[in-house]
């Protein structure tokens, strides 16, 4: 929006808003790996193991729910619009 409409005022401006997205990003990726690393209280078992939890969690939370709201939708749940929205 704002390389669309760069005239248009706004309530808040972000400083620095390209390296606090790579930040993000970054964080994003670091938790993710390390949500890999078994935890201490895991035990002597096989890392695998764990990695496959955690896999099926990410899938049955992550995936799994929008892919059914997806197949499920009723017809009346579609957008009745013609186009995008106006602005405010």
């Amino acid at each position: 929006m704002r390389r669309a409409q760069p005239d248009h005022p706004r309530g808040y401006k972000a400083p620095a808003l390209g390296l606090l997205c790579v930040l993000g990003a970054l964080s994003s990726v670091v938790a993710l790996v390390i949500g890999f690393i078994p935890p201490a209280q895991f035990g002597h078992s096989n890392p695998l193991t764990y990695a496959a939890l955690i896999l099926a969690g990410i899938l049955a939370i992550g995936i799994a729910p929008p892919l059914l709201l997806d197949r499920l939708r009723r017809p009346g749940w579609k957008a009745t619009s013609s186009g995008p929205a106006p602005l405010p």
